[in-house]
């Protein structure tokens, strides 16, 4: 069995360039399990923030609040895969358990659970957090939430996801909740969306690199700097501008 694959209807899929997983065929890794949904389509990503320090962490959490998710993602960009992400329904994402995948990201997310050392520093003022203020991710967390998106919406990943962007609109990229996340529609999630305060700052940073198209750098720094002091909503329309096809 291999154990540095993403497992997708009981098939070890190809670890796409740049991804890095450790699968619950090995034995340190704690699968969970949830309702067999083998054969029905799996048509969207939900991601989330911790609020640990520790994949471990992460588990004992879960499993403590009778949770669960599919993959785990340190500090260090590295995914621990918890579910197969065709079959496995896990209890992540309340109403959306049945049609989606979610990732946790470690993350602390609150300022005073930082420590001298961590691989997490930097506060930002977002009044769309919870408490106003938000520990940014690691790069490597934001770059691997990216190249995750860019694999599980693609062929390659064998699920139905669309690359939907479910807060965009209107050429802003909604920060908070989102009225009509509360229904299931195929696309991209952030938690935050349908009531809870977590993910859509790493979708921002998703947006950033895929559709402005936006090197990694490049993308952390703007994704810092569009999303600092704003209420609500990050105004994209002109990378969108910028982006879209000359006639």
């Amino acid at each position: 069995m291999d154990t540095r694959a993403f497992i997708v209807g009981r098939k070890e899929i190809e670890l796409p360039p740049g991804l890095d997983v450790l699968n619950f065929n090995d034995e340190s890794i704690h699968r969970f399990r949830g309702k067999d949904r083998a054969g029905k389509p799996v048509t969207e990503l939900v991601i989330h923030e911790t609020v640990t320090r520790s994949a471990a962490d992460t588990v004992a959490v879960l499993k403590k609040r009778r949770l669960s998710v599919h993959v785990i993602l340190d500090e260090h960009g590295r995914f621990t895969q918890h579910g197969d992400l065709a079959n496995d329904r896990l209890a992540h994402a309340s109403q959306h358990n049945g049609p989606s995948i979610g990732i946790e990201v470690v993350t602390p997310y609150y300022p005073e659970y930082l420590k001298p050392g961590m691989a997490w520093s930097t506060v930002i003022d977002a009044p769309w957090a919870h408490k106003k203020k938000y520990v940014l991710p690691t790069p490597a967390q934001a770059e691997a939430v990216a190249r995750f998106i860019e694999w599980v919406t693609s062929p390659a990943s064998g699920l139905a996801i669309p690359r939907t962007w479910i807060g965009l609109a209107a050429g802003a990229l909604t920060m908070g909740q989102v009225e009509s996340a509360a229904k299931l529609r195929p696309g991209l999630y952030a938690h935050h969306y349908f009531g809870h305060a977590d993910g859509a700052w790493l979708v921002l940073y998703a947006w950033l690199r895929l559709e402005a198209g936006l090197a990694p750098e490049a993308a952390f720094d703007e994704a810092v700097r569009r999303a600092t002091g704003v209420r609500r909503r990050v105004d994209l329309s002109d990378l969108i501008t910028a982006a879209a096809p000359k006639e």
